[in-house]
């Protein structure tokens, strides 16, 4: 093995800078650097020829189906008036909206149907008292170091 790590190559492995300036270590005659040229006139007409759309599409939309009035003397006959409105508004003002009342839907309801909503509220109310049982852990776990503080003390002794 050590045999293999003492020869040298008979031939390097890299190119050498002679292939690289020109073919079979001929240099090139030319001695102004590569540079690209691009025909922006045949650019032009393969990547956008007239016709070509790109994808958008134009679309006839049809006009709205309204129109207005061709006659003048045509005037809307639902005006508002305000001493109607105001009249409207004073007497919803005395009673509460519809999705709040709740006392005449109570009131239908059967004995079981009042048990269930009243336990599922119950039960609800229940689950939804994560700051009060945070507060109990917490000193649960209060107690539980005091009374290990304690046992350390009482042993320690």
């Amino acid at each position: 093995m050590s045999q293999n790590l003492q020869k040298k190559p008979s031939k390097g492995i890299l190119k050498t800078s002679r292939s690289v300036d020109g073919q079979d270590g001929v240099p090139s005659t030319s001695k102004r650097p590569k540079e690209q040229r691009f025909d922006e006139m045949n650019i032009m007409e393969t990547f956008h020829p007239p016709n070509k759309d790109y994808g958008h599409m134009k679309v006839d939309e049809p006009k709205t189906p309204y129109s207005e009035a061709v006659d003048s003397d045509m005037e809307p006959s639902d005006e508002l008036d305000a001493n109607i409105l105001a009249a409207k508004l004073a007497a919803s003002m005395n009673k509460p909206p519809k999705c709040v009342d709740m006392s005449e839907s109570d009131e239908d309801e059967p004995e079981e149907v009042k048990e269930r909503r009243l336990e599922f509220e119950k039960k609800r109310k229940m689950h939804y008292n994560e700051f009060q049982a945070l507060q109990l852990a917490r000193q649960l776990m209060a107690q539980e170091e005091e009374e290990e503080e304690e046992k350390d003390q009482a042993t320690s002794t």
